[in-house]
């Protein structure tokens, strides 16, 4: 779900609370029925209100949408479309496989990774990994993304382009100084 959409879903959840918390204010009587009445028969006659309606109903169908993967980038990438069939292969299964692939490597634990397609034969990936205590930093991220662009090659025939590493931990060794 992309930012817009975070956006919208942000304001459609505060609407729903607002109305959440009048329903029961109402239910309860801390605030009289007769006003949210008065609210409802104003209503016949103003434009500004149908307005209102036409944009929360865009807005709960945009989310609709975003929610099943109707919009936005695909979470599929085809590889290949011929008179015999498609292949395709799932967003997921490519980061699974990448987290796999990068956790064969001495030292790297922990791994997440984040795959975005550049076009139908070339993929970007971040990857969010811990590392063990005593690694070359320099020469782990190396092998990492080596490995990564070398076996997708092969595997899958897709090119790597660009492979960010972010570490976000270092394990501690364990040893006490002193």
């Amino acid at each position: 779900m992309g930012i817009p959409d975070r956006i919208i879903l942000t304001l459609y959840t505060f609407l729903m609370a607002v109305f959440a918390v009048t329903v029961i204010l109402i239910t309860m009587g801390i605030m009289p029925p007769d006003f949210f009445m008065r609210v409802i028969t104003g209503l016949p006659g103003n434009w500004e209100y149908a307005l209102g309606g036409a944009v929360v109903f865009i807005l709960s169908v945009r989310l609709l949408l975003a929610g099943i993967g109707m919009l936005g980038e695909s979470s599929t990438l085809t590889l290949a479309d011929a008179e015999s069939g498609k292949t395709v292969v799932s967003k997921r299964a490519l980061e699974d496989y990448i987290a796999d692939i990068a956790q064969e490597v001495y030292g790297i634990y922990g791994v997440k990774v984040v795959v975005e397609t550049e076009d139908k034969t070339t993929i970007n990936a971040r990857i969010h990994a811990s590392l063990e205590p005593g690694v070359n930093v320099f020469e782990t991220t190396e092998e990492v993304k080596d490995n990564i662009r070398e076996t997708m090659k092969k595997v899958v025939g897709l090119e790597v382009k660009n492979i960010e590493l972010y570490f976000k931990k270092i394990k501690n060794s364990g040893k006490d100084k002193g």
